[in-house]
């Protein structure tokens, strides 16, 4: 039982007090009196939000290898640079196969996933 005595003056030395640093005082108080006499509208005018109309970001699309071996070949072949303006040219081409009605819905729901990144961008940013 002697060894199980896990109080004894040996482990006490050994554990070392953290130091927390000095102590934080706060200098300056506000009252929420002030906040409210402050003029608001002035503010505002300080801090306009600055509203993004386009938002580009990198995203990844996952495609199966048969997809990318395709692509890679293209590229290869020296029909694109990379493998974004390979898929930008393929899509193009596609679209330009669309008939004016589908055409017109392509463009519109374009502009709904584009309107959705900005929206989802301003939020991130806190407009």
């Amino acid at each position: 039982m002697a060894l199980l005595n896990h109080n004894s003056e040996k482990e006490k030395q050994k554990k070392k007090l953290l130091n927390r640093g000095p102590k934080v005082e706060v200098s300056n108080k506000v009252n929420r009196n002030d906040l409210d006499s402050y003029d608001q509208k002035k503010f505002r005018k300080m801090k306009e939000p600055e509203i993004t109309t386009v938002v580009t970001e990198p995203v990844n699309i996952r495609v199966d290898n048969h997809i990318r071996n395709n692509i890679s070949s293209l590229i290869t072949m020296g029909f694109a640079e990379s493998q974004k303006e390979m898929v930008d040219i393929m899509v193009d081409m596609y679209v330009e196969t669309l008939e004016e009605s589908e055409y017109k819905r392509y463009l519109d729901l374009v502009q709904i996933y584009e309107d959705k990144d900005v929206r989802r961008a301003n939020k991130r940013k806190g407009n």
